[in-house]
């Protein structure tokens, strides 16, 4: 029923049944049924390839089967970069399930499945139009300079300042209330955002990222292959080889850089906490200094906060 065959899915099943998460979308069932207009058969999963059967009419089924208090605190966290988005399916500060998609109509036939109740939020950083989600969800949250945040911004101009920027400050702040934070991301930029020991966001950095670099090489030279890094390996010193040279030269500059970030925060500010997020951290982190924490979703989490935030304020 919520399926989809151009996504992929992560879930946790420590976290909750899949019967029970089945069961929490009564009023999708109910929507269903009432449509149908007569008996029906529903199969719920259950663990492994195991299914229970229920037979059911629309005047019977709608009245016992609607959103559970247990999921009536569930909200949609839905992040969107240049060339997927990620919907991630929240209860009480937990990612019960993430869902990717590279296309814009299965993206939208996937979220018309939720109830317009359900509180979302979206940080939109590429060219993907949510126009159907306002009109589908009546609390939504669009992520932009004007949007309300738990925290100040002490930057010069805030109105340039980006979406994922601003919900890694808003994971920091969530995650480490009262620590001086610096989360640095390694995604298409490599990026710097601090938020000092009174919840201030100050700022940061921007650099070309990972695969920049390497393309970048390629692209304005004319006989300098276009290589990546598996993260395997750290490169060595001295490059034996064009290829070896250029690993030598991106990949040990890269974790230079940002250690040298890490240094220069530390001498400036004291003791801070140090996050790494984005895709290329699982490749650097092996390398780096071990007192680094990694969370998984990061992003999403500030985006959570940022919502949780804006419920209060209802």
């Amino acid at each position: 029923m919520l399926g989809g065959a151009t996504r992929n899915r992560t879930g946790d099943t420590r976290i909750f049944s899949p019967l029970l998460y089945q069961l929490s979308y009564g009023t999708i069932i109910c929507k269903q049924a009432f449509a149908w207009g007569r008996r029906r058969k529903i199969n719920f999963p259950l663990a492994g390839r195991k299914f229970k059967t229920f037979y059911i009419r629309a005047k019977h089924f709608c009245p016992t089967l609607k959103l559970s208090s247990s999921s009536a605190d569930l909200r949609l966290i839905i992040d969107a970069g240049n060339t997927r988005i990620k919907v991630a399916q929240y209860q009480r500060q937990s990612c019960l399930q993430l869902d990717y998609f590279e296309e814009q109509n299965s993206f939208e036939n996937f979220l018309k499945n939720f109830p317009p109740q359900l509180p979302c939020i979206v940080s939109n950083t590429g060219n993907w139009d949510f126009a159907m989600l306002k009109a589908h969800f009546s609390i939504f949250v669009e992520l932009s300079p004007r949007t309300p945040l738990p925290f100040p911004i002490l930057y010069a101009s805030p109105e340039t300042l980006g979406n994922d920027r601003r919900a890694l400050a808003a994971a920091a702040l969530a995650q480490f209330p009262g620590e001086a934070t610096l989360v640095l991301d390694l995604g298409t930029c490599l990026t710097a955002d601090f938020v000092n020991s009174s919840g201030e966001y100050l700022g940061g950095a921007i650099s070309p990222g990972l695969k920049m670099r390497f393309k970048s090489l390629h692209h304005f030279t004319a006989a300098l292959p276009q290589i990546d890094w598996s993260g395997l390996k750290f490169p060595e010193l001295i490059g034996d080889s064009t290829e070896n040279s250029i690993l030598s030269g991106v990949v040990r500059g890269y974790a230079a850089e940002i250690s040298d970030w890490i240094t220069q925060y530390e001498r400036k500010f004291g003791a801070i906490r140090t996050v790494l997020t984005g895709g290329d951290a699982q490749l650097l982190l092996p390398w780096l200094k071990n007192d680094i924490f990694a969370p998984s979703k990061f992003l999403l989490n500030g985006l959570d906060y940022i919502l949780e935030y804006h419920l209060k304020s209802l």
